[in-house]
């Protein structure tokens, strides 16, 4: 994971840009865990995304957690589909029953485990955003980089201060 070191700046909507940052992984969090909210969760980052005009930082932080936030909800609703699928035969049989209310319970522990991977994930995130460290997750930090990019003669603040790669073996604090 590439992390790098951004410089302390004000976002446009009015806070330090690490607070609004903070606010946009908070806010994913707690939503996740909302019934029902949690299938809309990834639309928090994306209110940030179109609200900021000055930090390119903020806005790095508003795709990551919109990403983290679709691949959430994307999870959520293939669970929901295979149990949508078993009540069925729950109902209707005694002996799919039995077979059924235990894969339920088994999918049930999956998506808890899953679900709290991603919340640690999202405060991994918002520990890093507060002191003001970039990290680009494996597949998500190349997007992320790529829309957080204002076009050509826009303010880019939050310029990058210091890059450094983190393999696994040392650690970047």
């Amino acid at each position: 994971m590439k992390k790098t070191q951004i410089e302390a700046h004000k976002s446009s909507l009015g806070m330090e840009a690490n607070i609004a940052a903070l606010i946009i992984f908070a806010a994913m969090v707690v939503v996740s865990w909302i019934p029902y909210l949690k299938w809309v969760a990834w639309a928090v980052p994306l209110v940030f995304f179109f609200l900021e005009k000055d930090s390119k930082f903020v806005r790095f932080h508003a795709v990551t957690a919109l990403a983290i936030g679709a691949v959430s909800a994307g999870i959520s609703l293939i669970f929901q589909i295979i149990t949508w699928t078993l009540i069925p035969r729950a109902v209707f049989s005694l002996v799919g029953m039995a077979s059924s209310l235990g894969m339920l319970a088994f999918l049930g522990a999956i998506s808890t485990i899953i679900g709290l991977a991603i919340t640690v994930l999202t405060v991994y995130m918002m520990i890093m955003a507060n002191g003001y460290n970039q990290v680009e997750l494996p597949l998500i930090g190349p997007l992320a980089q790529k829309y957080s990019d204002f076009p050509e003669g826009a303010n880019n603040a939050g310029a990058a201060a210091t890059d450094s790669t983190d393999t696994g073996n040392n650690q970047n604090s």
